[in-house]
């Protein structure tokens, strides 16, 4: 008896593979939802709202960032893009954690209302994030330049918000200038998203992305 005698209809006998994420580009998802909730959070910084309503961009990074950059970061461990993954993955973790830290002083989750114990908190949050980031953008110089640019612009906004935390009378306008680094790699954020939304219509692959800055 053969496989004919079954018919076209007929399941296989076994187990049988099942193949997930044959495609795309998680790049298409977590590239924009990187740039809103950094958009927030940098006009934020520049006081486009007041400090005290800061928590406001809690949806946007949670609900949209955090999120959404978890299903990117499991969408490219499914096509095996192993630094792809990585690289969500720590982005994901550090927005979800800064929306964690805004709620939980805000509402005291952490018994930390001490104006003095909150800046240190606020202070150990960010300085592990930085060192990081810092860490990540000696990985990335191996990519197109554009994204070790992105990093180092992080890596600026997050040292000035540590050292307005650090010189609360200089908190303003070091605030301000990491705001302004923020906007500056939104920019950045949208340019490499107009060079994979070319590239997944079947577009050329422009604007350009630069070359690598390590081989």
């Amino acid at each position: 008896m053969t496989e004919a005698d079954f018919g076209a209809g007929a399941e296989p006998v076994g187990p049988q593979e099942v193949q997930v994420g044959a495609g795309g580009d998680p790049l298409m998802i977590g590239i924009p939802v990187f740039v809103v909730g950094s958009l927030v959070l940098g006009m934020a910084l520049i006081g486009v709202v007041p400090a005290a309503a800061l928590p406001g961009i809690v949806p946007v990074i949670l609900a949209a960032t955090a999120l959404f950059q978890t299903i990117s970061t499991v969408w490219a461990a499914l096509l095996g893009q192993g630094m792809v993954a990585c690289i969500f993955a720590l982005f994901a973790g550090f927005w979800a954690s800064l929306a964690g830290l805004l709620l939980g002083l805000t509402h005291n989750w952490y018994g930390v209302a001490a104006t003095q114990s909150a800046s240190q908190i606020q202070l150990m949050f960010f300085i592990a994030w930085d060192v990081v980031f810092f860490f990540l953008a000696l990985v990335m110089l191996r990519l197109p330049s554009v994204y070790p640019a992105i990093l180092v612009l992080v890596l600026a906004a997050v040292t000035m918000v540590i050292l307005g935390i650090e010189f609360p009378s200089a908190a303003q306008p070091l605030n301000v200038a990491a705001g302004a680094c923020v906007l500056a790699f939104c920019g950045l954020g949208m340019w490499v998203f107009l060079h994979i939304g070319s590239v997944a219509l079947g577009g050329p692959p422009r604007p350009a992305l630069g070359p690598a800055l390590l081989k």
